[in-house]
């Protein structure tokens, strides 16, 4: 998800209510609902890959603790430096450090959601699981956080009663806005895993995704053990798979090469659940289903297309640089 995204969910759970719990409890909301995100700047300080790393250990379940910890940390040091003013809501580490652990949950939790997928058990795991179900930018959350966020930020000012209510409500929506899109993106996964056995093709993998903007269709991609394919799904035209199939070519020598000489192809291949080897105007590259498929979709914006075209999902397998 986009870090846009995340620092309003953070404001969300803080005008419910949270903020109220500590001294810099706001600011622990906003801070832990961005924390596990510091890992883009590992490839900085380790050698590891961004591709890799990014939404592994620092997004799994054993660093939630130890970031809310560290965000507790830095605000009581903050608070040792400026004392609060005497009618200030003292500094409570005990409540804080939940408020940080909440704030740290919705950023996995948010990530999940999307195609993306995310590393829960990582490093002792590697294996990454997604909910399919949420565009990494979505505006249907924006909309309902930015109205939650500032109708209760308004009523805390003037001193409504339950000032956190808007918020809450905003919170409702999103979960029944969540739970529509896991259910339908399931629904759309089952659907074409039985359409392509009725072909005489066993699925591994299925992933149903919605496009940008039109949150109730879904972009579908699906592999077998040798073969991937592409279809859609909408409200008028209902669901809809290709015929048409590519093999998967993972035992391309090109690829083989490539992994023996490129540390970025071997850190890709942990990350991608849907490699895959194409031939793009006559070059070979190493990508990954999911966001190969946005490159040639007309229901995907032409400008989004550029973009993943000019990502790193797409990466030259010819003549790999020699090993040293």
């Amino acid at each position: 998800m986009d870090n846009i995204t995340h620092t309003l969910a953070g404001a969300l759970i803080g005008q419910m209510g949270l903020k109220r719990r500590s001294r810099f409890a706001f600011a622990a909301c906003l801070l832990g609902a961005n924390a596990p995100d510091i890992d883009v700047f590992a490839p900085l300080a380790f050698p590891v890959d961004g591709i890799e790393f990014h939404r592994g250990p620092l997004h799994g379940v054993f660093a939630w603790p130890v970031l809310a910890a560290g965000i507790v940390l830095i605000l009581w040091l903050v608070d040792r430096l400026r004392p609060a003013p005497p009618d200030a809501i003292p500094f409570r580490p005990g409540p804080l450090f939940v408020v940080a652990f909440l704030a740290v949950l919705t950023h996995p939790f948010l990530d999940w959601l999307t195609t993306y997928a995310i590393a829960l058990l990582a490093p002792l795991s590697w294996r990454w699981s997604s909910g399919d179900a949420i565009f990494i930018i979505d505006w249907v959350y924006w909309l309902l956080m930015a109205v939650g966020i500032s109708w209760s930020a308004i009523r805390w000012r003037r001193g409504t009663a339950h000032p956190g209510r808007p918020a809450q409500i905003a919170g409702l929506l999103m979960f029944i806005y969540i739970a529509f899109n896991l259910g339908e993106s399931a629904r759309v996964e089952n659907a074409t895993a039985a359409v392509l056995r009725s072909r005489g093709i066993e699925p591994t993998l299925v992933v149903a995704g919605p496009p940008p903007l039109a949150f109730w269709e879904r972009t579908i991609q699906w592999r077998s053990a040798d073969r991937f394919g592409s279809g859609t799904y909408d409200f008028t035209h209902g669901l809809m798979i290709d015929r048409q199939s590519q093999p998967l070519r993972l035992d391309d020598p090109k690829l083989a090469r490539a992994k023996a000489h490129m540390r970025y192809v071997v850190s890709f291949l942990v990350w991608s659940r849907m490699p895959i080897v194409v031939d793009i105007d006559g070059r070979t590259y190493l990508s990954d289903q999911r966001f190969y498929g946005p490159l040639r979709s007309r229901s995907v914006p032409a400008a989004v297309r550029r973009f993943f075209r000019g990502h790193a999902f797409l990466i030259p397998l010819d003549n790999p640089p020699p090993s040293s």
